[in-house]
């Protein structure tokens, strides 16, 4: 990591910070008060953040938290009554909601009023189509309007979204589908991508021929739409929504979505999210790490099936602001696609995976005048993010004075863990805070705390927003995250905790090597293959040796400058002999899901020539033929 901060925050940035309000209205000064008081006052702390951000109950609740459970099975809120909805909806009648763009062009808004007359429509219709509370409700669509106008309707009737990534296969959605037991799919007959069309229907009927709990189909037209199944499908349209709908009252732990996530190994574990978690913890999150206010602009280029898409829908409406929405390929006209998304739209708060950003600044190593939006704060999150790419997209995009919020956590605990802050100095590549709330730890093996040493990022106690188990999985929920160390949240990444009060990411534990007895996370030697400037990507992995018990093999995405050798005598200067590549390999790609993160666990299984075993995120299956034509 680069030791020095690139970014400082003038005094005036530092006054103005929403986390700033917030220290004030608890009666403490700076983050670092704040901090202490989050940790030591629990219910006052987030008694003091629903007033702040005005996130309204129907019905009071008694305590924040009852934790006489497990820790794996805490009572949010009990005694209290709400549906998030209400607040999402809420605002000035004629303030933007959504602004939602394509690749063709065309674009369309929403203000308040027709945002709220639009999801009480749809409300209606899933009524129409026989979904009532607790049902879950499958939803496939690319980045249009109807994909957050169905998402809030659903929550808003008392039912449970299921979120799927527009670009599944059958299996992949057959599978969630069934898991989910799902009723319902809303999706549309195809899009443009790229410039191309991509049908959806065909993959929808294939997997629907595989996933019998689902009644019904309906689908919003994109295209020039799709022959229908006679009593299954109907168009989204011509469904009836005259019917008055009134919603519910919910039980704070009342669960809204179900949205899955791939891990290593095994079938995709559905993380249940209820209407005082996930909502409340991306609204808190945004708030005071992207430090997001009222009237702000918020676009992070996703999909509705990662979490960053139902972060968007809740977010920036739940505070006030607006919610971007694109529908297009990230490279339309150019690999700075969504830099000119951000700038059509007003944007304020942008953001983008490490990959998509390494991309940008491949193409772009000095951005176009033209490409640089006038934001507030930058994001990053989805894998670790080596100190020059940010510093590219610190001194590019943001033009040296906006910082960068570099964000991890995951779709297990709705939002983050590590961030950081724009009060405090910003270092490329880390962290310089641990989310306010959050009572995160590195350690060891055996549970000890570490300071300054590679270990596994943990939680010690619940927090706003953890899943509540998996759909009708409890004991594989408790045996992911809660056995390996009794009593702590084992999060599965690996981390650095310094003693000057920043942080590291070192990768995914499963990802780690170990060469000659040495724990090394991936993402500290791709951070220093990348730093050399001749390649674009990298990925790091363990190949059994029988010498170092692992040896590291490195495939990059090559630069005209590369040049193997160099970049392997690069590498033993800077983290010495020991962790000098065996192996680099060149590839034109690597696999990665559509939000850029790259899938190493598919590298080293086709290296070790396994199988790659779950594909269901994957973006680029040309990347798999590369890979193993190279070794």
């Amino acid at each position: 990591m680069i030791a020095e901060p690139g970014w400082h925050p003038t005094p005036q940035r530092i006054a103005a910070a929403a986390v700033t309000r917030l220290a004030a209205r608890c009666g403490v000064e700076g983050f670092d008060g704040l901090r202490q008081f989050a940790l030591a006052d629990h219910d006052a702390y987030w008694r003091a953040v629903i007033a702040d951000l005005g996130l309204t109950f129907r019905r009071p609740f008694d305590a924040v938290l009852d934790d006489r459970a497990a820790p794996a099975w805490p009572r949010w809120f009990p005694g209290g009554r709400l549906n998030f909805t209400d607040i999402a909806l809420a605002g000035p009648d004629d303030a933007p909601a959504l602004i939602c763009l394509a690749e063709d062009g065309s674009g369309r808004d929403l203000d308040r009023a027709a945002l709220r007359k639009a999801v009480e429509t749809a409300m209606a219709r899933l009524v129409a189509l026989g979904i009532g509370r607790g049902d879950r409700v499958g939803l496939l669509l690319p980045n249009i309007a109807e994909a957050a106008i169905v998402m809030l309707a659903v929550a808003r009737a008392g039912a449970i979204v299921v979120p799927l990534y527009s670009g599944f296969g059958p299996e992949a959605i057959a599978t969630r589908l069934n898991a989910a037991g799902a009723r319902l799919l809303v999706t549309c007959d195809g899009f443009r991508r790229q410039g191309r069309d991509i049908a959806v229907k065909q993959a929808v009927d294939a997997a629907l021929a595989r996933a019998p709990t689902v009644e019904r189909v309906a689908l919003v037209r994109r295209l020039d739409g799709a022959e229908l199944a006679p009593g299954r499908d109907v168009w989204w349209d011509q469904v009836p929504a005259d019917a008055q709908v009134a919603s519910p009252d919910m039980d704070p732990d009342d669960p809204w979505m179900i949205i899955y996530t791939s891990g290593t190994t095994g079938r995709p574990k559905g993380t249940v999210h209820t209407h005082a978690g996930f909502p409340f913890r991306v609204a808190h999150d945004t708030a005071y790490q992207f430090d997001f206010h009222a009237g702000d602009r918020f676009f992070w280029y996703s999909d509705m099936g990662w979490m960053i898409g139902p972060l968007g829908v809740c977010a920036p409406l739940m505070l006030g602001g607006t919610l971007v929405l694109y529908d297009g390929g990230p490279a339309v006209p150019d690999a700075a696609g969504p830099l000119r998304v951000a700038i059509a739209a007003g944007v304020t708060h942008f953001g983008s995976a490490p990959t998509l950003i390494r991309a940008m600044a491949a193409a772009f190593p000095v951005l176009p005048a033209d490409c640089r939006p006038a934001c507030r704060t930058l994001m990053t999150a989805g894998e670790a993010i080596d100190p020059e790419t940010f510093a590219w997209y610190q001194r590019e995009v943001g033009g040296e004075t906006t910082p960068v919020i570099n964000y991890t956590g995951g779709t297990e605990v709705s939002g983050g863990i590590l961030s950081n802050v724009v009060v405090r100095p910003i270092v490329p590549g880390g962290f310089n805070a641990a989310v306010t709330d959050v009572d995160a730890d590195v350690v060891g093996d055996d549970g000890r705390p570490l300071v300054g040493t590679v270990g596994e990022l943990v939680i010690r106690r619940p927090m706003i927003g953890m899943t509540r188990g998996f759909w009708d999985e409890p004991m594989r929920y408790l045996d992911s995250y809660w056995q390996r160390h009794p009593g702590l949240w084992a999060h599965g990444d690996l981390a650095v905790r310094h003693g000057d009060g920043t942080w590291e990411l070192r990768g995914r534990a499963d990802d780690v090597l170990k060469v000659s007895g040495r724990r090394v996370g991936p993402s500290e030697i791709e951070e220093a293959a990348m730093a050399l400037g001749t390649i674009t990507a990298a990925a790091a992995i363990g190949m059994a040796d029988a010498r170092a018990g692992q040896a590291v093999w490195l495939f990059v995405v090559p630069r005209p400058a590369f040049d193997a050798d160099a970049l392997r005598g690069h590498l033993g200067a800077a983290l010495g002999p020991g962790l000098r590549p065996a192996r680099v390999i060149a590839v034109a790609d690597l696999p990665r899901t559509r939000n850029g993160k790259i899938l190493r666990r598919v590298v080293r299984n086709i290296a070790a020539g396994e199988a790659p075993g779950d594909l269901s995120s994957l973006d680029n299956p040309a990347a798999l033929d590369l890979i193993a034509t190279a070794i």
